[in-house]
């Protein structure tokens, strides 16, 4: 290598590794501007050159393999400083990503070093600019594929790098593979095909560290998503309690102010009963369909639409869901009714608003069809409509509603023409 390259090896591979960061966090949220993160950038590099000039040697003996192994983790040590300081995340997350970048620059090395081996490559790397030509590329291509790998990890920013276990197993595994790199790179008897080997091996462990290290990623983002879904459904567990006992509640004072109504009938006149009679139809009783979960959504629905001037209406037989479990069905239908009720709250003042509900059994099928008003533009994923929501609840109603439908071996589809939504299901009565 020109010597200018090697007076400047340590600064360098500070710059090299802080590239090989951003390829896992470049959608990290900065602390600072780009002045800042670029002044730090230069103090981290300068700090880095200096510590080599005082440290980095090319001895043979243990002495000096021991100090090109410190200068190789202060350069480690300042990174995670760089990075704390430039982006605005925990430290977890900052060990982890660091060690990730860290380890795209040594497969990018280990890549330029088997590269040097045809001779060529090795020729155009003894040029002063040469040199920069051969990094970039090696650098450049192993960067951009890593990126390409790993971007469906690392494009939900950093959510998925804060975990205490997956910093901890990334920064020992590095600094035992810097440790035993320093010890073999350095080897000064090694012919070719061992620096080819020992490279490629290099190569090898480095992505599958890579591909270790997001694994353990992808596992907790899972163990997380459930824990999330199982908070929900106790969540709407919850609700469908509450919302049975208010509406008892509401049914039976409807009840009792009737009867109170009877009573009074003798010493009122016909214009205080008339009054008192509207008074009390405003609280509607309980809805009677053949099935109390379904009186329970239907009588929560009407009185919403009452109270946002939404048509709604609805034709089925509660008897036709038995086959259902109560959970089951609360949140097939308590979910398709919020969605259009959230649907139709959305249009103009003026806009006609509605939600049409029908449901027909035959034979071991139960068909359910559900219209609403509807203002806008979907966009489809999977079969489902995307939502603006938490993307980590994305899609979720609609999900635990097809899940239900494929338990029966039956089907959800939705789509949508002009000002009108449909969705359709399809269920399969057990035998």
């Amino acid at each position: 290598m020109p010597a200018w390259y090697m007076e400047v090896r340590v600064g360098l591979l500070f710059l090299q590794s802080f590239l090989g960061v951003l390829v896992f966090g470049y959608s990290l949220p900065r602390r600072n501007s780009m002045v800042k993160t670029a002044l730090y950038l230069l103090a981290g590099g300068v700090v880095c050159h200096l510590f080599g000039r005082l440290v980095y040697c090319l001895g043979d003996d243990v002495i000096s393999i021991l100090r090109r192994i410190c200068s190789t983790i202060m350069v480690y040590l300042v990174l995670i400083l760089v990075v704390w300081l430039v982006f605005r995340i925990s430290i977890w997350s900052c060990l982890f990503v660091t060690s990730s970048g860290y380890m795209a620059q040594d497969i990018a090395g280990n890549i330029k070093t088997i590269a040097k081996l045809f001779d060529g490559v090795n020729q155009l790397a003894q040029h002063p600019v040469g040199i920069l030509l051969v990094d970039f590329i090696c650098y450049g291509g192993v960067f951009g594929l890593l990126f390409l790998l790993f971007y469906p990890y690392t494009k939900h920013r950093e959510e998925n790098f804060n975990h205490k276990l997956k910093a901890i197993f990334s920064v020992v595994v590095l600094v035992l593979c810097i440790c035993m790199a320093r010890i073999t790179f350095d080897n000064p008897v090694r012919n070719q095909l061992s620096i080819f080997a020992e490279s490629l091996y290099g190569v090898i462990c480095g992505i599958l560290l890579l591909l270790v290290q997001f694994g353990i990623m992808d596992k907790a983002r899972f163990r997380r998503r459930e824990h999330d879904i199982l908070n929900i459904l106790h969540l709407q567990q919850e609700h469908f309690e509450k919302s049975k006992t208010d509406l008892s509640f509401i049914h039976q004072k409807y009840h009792d102010l009737k009867a109170l109504l009877r009573q009074l009938e003798p010493i009122l006149s016909e214009k205080e009963r008339v009054q008192l009679e509207r008074s009390v139809a405003k609280h509607l009783p309980m809805l009677k369909t053949g099935n109390p979960i379904l009186d329970l959504l239907l009588t929560e629905t009407q009185s919403l639409c009452n109270l946002h001037q939404i048509e709604f209406t609805y034709l089925l037989n509660g008897q036709d869901f038995d086959f259902l479990q109560e959970l089951e069905l609360y949140t097939l239908l308590n979910n398709a009714l919020t969605n259009a009720l959230q649907a139709a709250q959305k249009l103009p003042k003026d806009a006609p608003k509605f939600i049409h509900l029908t449901a027909h059994r035959s034979g071991g099928l139960l068909s359910i069809h559900l219209e609403n008003s509807f203002d806008g533009i979907l966009s489809f994923s999977e079969g489902l409509p995307r939502t603006a929501k938490d993307p980590r609840y994305h899609g979720f109603g609609m999900k635990s509603m097809r899940s239900i439908a494929e338990k029966y071996n039956g089907s959800l589809t939705a789509h949508w023409d002009e000002n009108r939504f449909h969705l359709d299901l399809l269920l399969f009565t057990p035998h």
